[in-house]
């Protein structure tokens, strides 16, 4: 998916549950409020995995591609969301992309993975 097909009107929330993890990738650090993020889109989900309890974020852009915004619910290393996405989002430009699509004054990107950045 290019980047530039990210329309923030065809965003809808999805449950985490339809998305194979094994299709998601980490893709970025995004700095967002929680409660901007529960405004704007509702209430997050909450995912359990063998680590801990996430809260989670679950969207798609168009079918076939999702993306989760992700955080520890207890004790989280660090105060931003994790971004993973589906193969056809993993691009630094799908990243900048979906943090707009979020329509969340003040959302960043902070960090991006190093084999997209390149």
């Amino acid at each position: 998916m290019h980047p530039r097909q990210l329309d923030p009107a065809g965003l809808k929330r999805i449950s985490e549950r339809t998305v194979s993890l094994r299709d998601i990738r980490w893709l970025a650090e995004v700095d967002v409020d929680r409660a901007a993020l529960e405004e704007r889109w509702g209430g997050p989900e909450t995912v359990y995995d063998d680590l801990a309890e996430w809260v989670c974020f679950a969207f798609s852009p168009v079918k076939g591609e999702a993306f989760f915004l992700q955080r520890e619910t207890e004790h989280p290393p660090m105060p931003q969301f994790g971004l993973s996405v589906t193969r056809g989002l993993f691009s630094a430009g799908a990243a900048a992309q979906i943090v707009e699509a979020l329509g969340i004054v003040g959302a960043r990107l902070t960090q991006v993975n190093a084999e997209v950045a390149r």
